[in-house]
């Protein structure tokens, strides 16, 4: 049986978060390089967002939402070297997602996608990587 840990969000609560489901980040994310462990949460009435949530900090979360549902063709130029810290995969072993943003004063969500999120599933590792490419936005608008 996997080991639990339990953490505190003052927005959603308690999370009891299994131990095979917590994914590193060896470099963390950008601005929050300091905080490497985190769980993708998953609640219905937020669909099709998920949240990332810092196991050490749980006060920290991200909105994130697959890239293909901002943008039907998202292909961005990821070498193997560019997400070395996230161990050997294949295909697919990799899933990926962007953070998004929303703004009280806006019109709707953002994502960014100039900076995805790559998850090696089988090996639990993750890192943000910056796609170096001006088709992409770090607030695109969706929805």
């Amino acid at each position: 049986m996997a080991k639990k840990t339990k953490i505190n969000n003052s927005q959603f609560g308690t999370l009891t978060i299994e131990s095979d489901k917590i994914i590193t980040f060896p470099l963390g994310i950008l601005g929050f390089e300091e905080l490497k462990k985190y769980a993708i949460v998953v609640f219905e009435e937020y669909g099709p967002f998920q949240f990332l949530v810092s196991i050490e900090d749980p006060e920290t979360a991200f909105p994130i939402i697959s890239p293909l549902l901002v943008i039907e063709k998202y292909e961005p130029d990821i070498k193997k070297e560019d997400v070395a810290s996230i161990g050997d995969f294949s295909e697919k072993d990799l899933i990926m997602y962007v953070i998004v943003t929303i703004k009280k004063d806006s019109k709707g969500p953002t994502a960014n996608l100039k900076g995805p999120i790559i998850i090696n599933q089988k090996e639990k590792l993750a890192q943000q990587v910056i796609v170096d490419s001006d088709e992409y936005s770090t607030n695109q608008s969706f929805m």
